[in-house]
């Protein structure tokens, strides 16, 4: 079942075109990569998906109703997203930004409840933050920020995680941990949608890849359908040789001098 589909989707900001004509479904249980070039409408397309941004013409469906017709807190309990580059005014700790997605699941002047205090210790724990949880968070380094927004979107509980580049300002060994939690995430049930710049990272852990190019989708499919000489010429205009993965048998490619 298509937990997300856009149909005949068009947006444009200000009368500049972006996205055209964009049909996708999204089923249940997949991890799906969005790839492209920068400019390409990665990110737009994630936020029509959260009905952040509403299209132009066409529609947004979420488990099969219209997104525009549900309220915002009802999409919450099911749908989270992840943006780039979160900043507060206020000092608050990591505890204290984590638990801020636990809103979607209370009522106006409610406490935290049991329920409320497992689900931000469960997503301290898997994102490894709780030796953080007093820190404060806006001075935290960018990538340790990133991990708490994360746990701020499942602490939600979501059925769906929506990420627009989860790994920026992520070094080499905290990427490869935000990609097993994703994957871990997606075994336990969590259908998972992220905006990815590195193709080798998407083609590697990702069920399947949707790359964009100029607001039209290009292609779609498994990493291997994909992840080809002929599609990354198109996509990014760079001239590249395919490889495998030694161990995963995933295409990996080399960018040629």
């Amino acid at each position: 079942m298509a937990v997300i589909s856009l149909e005949n989707v068009n947006f444009a900001y200000n009368g500049s075109f972006c996205l055209e004509d964009i049909t996708l479904e999204l089923e249940a249980g997949d991890l799906t990569g969005i790839i492209g070039p920068n400019g390409s409408g990665k990110s737009t397309l994630v936020k029509l998906m959260a009905g952040y941004l509403a299209p132009d013409s066409g529609r947004v469906l979420l488990g099969g109703q219209p997104l525009a017709r549900l309220k915002r807190k009802e999409v919450a309990r099911t749908l989270a997203v992840v943006s780039q580059g979160i900043h507060t005014d206020f000092d608050f700790t990591v505890e204290e930004m984590v638990s801020l997605g636990r809103l979607p699941h209370m009522g106006r002047w409610q406490s935290e409840g049991p329920g409320d205090s497992e689900a931000i210790e469960w997503a301290l724990s898997i994102t490894h933050l709780t030796d953080f949880r007093h820190r404060a968070y806006n001075r935290l380094s960018g990538g340790e920020a990133q991990r708490v927004m994360v746990a701020q979107a499942l602490a939600q509980q979501p059925e769906i995680l929506l990420l627009d580049e989860p790994t920026t300002y992520m070094d080499m060994a905290y990427q490869q941990e935000m990609f097993t939690l994703m994957t871990r995430l997606n075994q336990e049930g969590i259908t998972i949608v992220a905006v990815l710049h590195d193709v080798n990272m998407a083609a590697l852990y990702c069920k399947e890849l949707v790359a964009i190019r100029g607001g039209r989708i290009f292609a779609k499919g498994p990493a291997e359908a994909v992840i080809t000489r002929e599609n990354i010429k198109e996509i990014y205009g760079c001239t590249v040789e395919i490889t495998w993965h030694p161990v995963a048998s995933r295409p990996q490619i080399t960018i040629m001098p």
